[in-house]
């Protein structure tokens, strides 16, 4: 779906890769080795499958800066140029904080040739696809997008209905309930109003009007929805030991000299997306202002909020940030 970016970029001297996850059409298949692993009760093989994904994303962005010749970083501050910037959509987050949280992920090798390139991550919101921004003059670096809250460990049951804790749903109708709940609008928590159970039981409530993806034309809903993933790669993933992630997301975070200290991260958290999202940007909040562990540097991050903006935000949408 990211592919209706790409006339946006040339505006801002950029270029734009859009991917699919595994196990979509046509990318490459899970075999089932690799989903007897992720599904495994071995937690230390689980990591395993989760290091892999980061490995594999990892390669795909050395393969972009070897054969599409990508200028490497160059400049400081906001005179900074060339290089990619790595927008991870809601859950594909993981794959970044695979990266960037353990050493083990991509190896010395890897690391050192991606150094040269590799600006910025940015976790933004669903669960299916990532995108790479190659930035050739712009001064952008790297983000976290609206990402849910298991992307860093924390899967809480705050008490909100959603698909996947609703006894009034079948199992056989979950996946059509998530596609319409997943790309509905939801109520702001008013401004000054702090993200906490609380807050969104009482304001994160479904606003009237059609979801985004029950928007699209039959021949778009078609190309660009498959409600059965969430069973297969990345939806086996999102439910590994949350102890996997909780460690990548503090090494990001609290450890940065460990993996590719040059690379800062942007959180932007679309304001009323679903309260999964809401969450994530509490707990990014709580992650980028804990202090660093003992003898080690915090990564560089910032906070972009888009009011008006749901987890599918549009060039369409007018959205105003807030940081």
């Amino acid at each position: 779906m990211w592919d209706r970016m790409g006339p946006y970029a040339s505006k801002y001297g950029m270029r734009m890769i859009a991917f699919n996850e595994r196990d979509y059409p046509g990318s490459t298949p899970y075999t089932k080795e690799e989903l007897a692993q992720i599904t495994s009760p071995d937690v230390e093989v689980q990591a395993h499958a989760v290091r892999r994904w980061g490995l594999e994303f990892a390669q795909f962005l050395a393969y972009i800066c070897k054969t599409l010749d990508i200028p490497a970083v160059s400049g400081e501050g906001a005179k900074k140029q060339g290089g990619l910037v790595v927008v991870a959509w809601s859950a594909c987050g993981v794959a970044a904080t695979a990266m960037l949280g353990d050493p083990q992920t991509m190896g010395s090798d890897l690391t050192a040739a991606l150094a040269p390139y590799l600006r910025k991550v940015v976790i933004y919101g669903a669960h299916q696809s990532s995108y790479v921004h190659v930035a050739e003059r712009s001064a952008l670096r790297s983000f976290f997008t609206d990402a849910p809250s298991v992307v860093f460990g924390e899967t809480p049951n705050l008490g909100i209905p959603w698909p996947f804790a609703d006894p009034t749903i079948p199992p056989e109708g979950i996946p059509d309930a998530f596609i319409t709940w997943v790309s509905s609008s939801f109520s702001p928590l008013p401004e000054g109003v702090p993200i906490t159970p609380e807050s969104l039981r009482e304001h994160n409530a479904i606003l009237p009007g059609t979801s985004t993806l029950r928007s699209l034309s039959p021949e778009d809903y078609k190309r660009i929805v498959e409600p059965e993933f969430g069973g297969r790669g990345l939806g086996l993933i999102m439910i590994t030991s949350e102890a996997i992630h909780r460690a990548h997301a503090h090494r990001t975070f609290s450890d940065t000299d460990a993996v590719l200290p040059e690379v800062d991260i942007l959180f932007i958290h679309c304001a009323q997306g679903p309260w999964t999202g809401v969450w994530g940007a509490k707990v990014f909040q709580d992650l980028a202002s804990e202090a660093a562990d003992p003898g080690k540097r915090k990564r560089k991050t910032a906070f972009l909020k888009l009011k008006g903006a749901n987890h599918f935000v549009s060039p369409l949408y007018s959205v105003e940030p807030s940081c």
